[in-house]
């Protein structure tokens, strides 16, 4: 199922229904079919998500710059400077703060930009996590005047599910930290998949590895793990020592993280006598770089060096490891069965390795986190 096209193929497809058999004025079919194209879209995302849907807000790319004028601009950190005409996006590199129709650019590039609609998609959830600070911020809920703006922009061009006063949502917002408002984005399987009859490029995902994240997510929140909410892997730097006498392991665990978001540090060969048991070492052990390293490498036990700066973790691999990589290859990566797995595969039957985890976005910082 193609997710962004279950609101169009119900949408035609009532209206059909509507104006051809039944009879009804197309005007009159439009809103009908309309609002059925949306329960459908909800009910796909609950239940691709697990999680049931409370209200909905429907907001165009216009909704971004009326909004952020309303606001009076919204910041936003590139890593690097940007020029693409296509979309008017002519940035530099770094902090900045956007005017309206800058904020309309800077969301709707899909061209020149590293992974594609990902990136596009975590461009889009920047200005969110922005724009959410500044709405929860007490400037805002203590100024009449931008409040009023802000209803208005919204009033313009937000569509919202019946019985829900967006304004009233906004003014309940002051009770929360702006940490714990997060944006997200699911984990994927590959960003170059195809669609079923082979015309249209598509992200895949794993519907039961979806439920698994949102479900975590969820835990996380309700604990109030706000930091592990907002920790992304591109935080991290990862060296990986082999004390094992098999050649190339810490190359293929190494690439194993990398592929998972981590940034690569240094690899080699484990000094002075062989370790007893593989670990991860970071300066504190609830570092949560060295947290998810051990998680996404099978549960190794993670212990404290303080000589390691924070952001830095260093994987040690002893005789007993079983982990991922551990036959020297990296697990995501190789010849497998193209008919056990469909298309999730490339035609020569070997499997793409998933892009690196989107970062987690959140509203509580004046500082934004940069992006592509």
């Amino acid at each position: 199922m193609k997710i962004n096209g279950v609101f169009g193929d119900v949408k035609l497809d009532r209206m059909k229904q509507l104006v051809e058999v039944e009879g009804e004025d197309p005007a009159v079919a439009e809103p009908k079919a309309t609002e059925a194209a949306r329960e459908e879209l909800i009910q796909t995302v609950a239940g691709l998500t697990g999680v049931t849907v409370d209200h909905y807000a429907e907001i165009g790319l216009l909704g971004f710059a009326l909004i952020t004028d309303a606001l009076g601009g919204v910041n936003v950190c590139l890593k690097d400077a940007v020029y693409e005409p296509l979309s008017g996006a002519d940035f530099p590199a770094g902090w900045q703060k956007l005017s309206g129709p800058q904020a309309l650019s800077f969301v709707r590039q899909r061209h020149d930009l590293p992974r594609g609609d990902l990136d596009r998609v975590t461009r889009q959830q920047s200005v969110m996590a922005s724009l959410a600070h500044e709405v929860i911020s007490s400037k805002t809920l203590s100024s009449p005047g931008t409040l009023g703006r802000l209803q208005d922009a919204v009033q313009r061009s937000v569509v919202i599910s019946d019985g829900w006063d967006i304004m009233n949502f906004v003014e309940q917002l002051q009770k929360l930290a702006a940490g714990s408002v997060a944006f997200a984005t699911i984990p994927i399987l590959r960003e170059d998949g195809w669609s079923d009859d082979g015309m249209q490029s598509v992200v895949r995902v794993d519907p039961d590895e979806v439920h698994q994240w949102v479900s975590s997510l969820l835990q996380d929140q309700d604990e109030g793990k706000t930091e592990q909410l907002s920790y992304s892997p591109e935080n991290t730097t990862v060296e990986v020592v082999n004390g094992t006498d098999i050649n190339g392991l810490a190359a293929a665990v190494s690439q194993v993280l990398t592929n998972k978001g981590f940034v690569p540090g240094a690899t080699g060969n484990h000094e002075g006598a062989p370790p007893a048991t593989s670990q991860v070492l970071a300066a504190k052990s609830d570092d949560l770089g060295a947290q998810a390293v051990s998680k996404d490498l099978g549960g190794l036990p993670v212990n404290e060096d303080a000589t390691l700066p924070a952001g830095a973790v260093r994987v040690v691999l002893a005789a007993d490891y079983t982990g991922p990589g551990s036959d020297g290859m990296d697990p995501s990566a190789g010849i497998v069965d193209p008919a056990a797995a469909g298309d999730t595969y490339s035609d020569t039957g070997e499997q793409s390795p998933p892009p690196p985890p989107s970062p987690i976005l959140n509203a509580g910082s004046d500082d934004p986190k940069c992006v592509n």
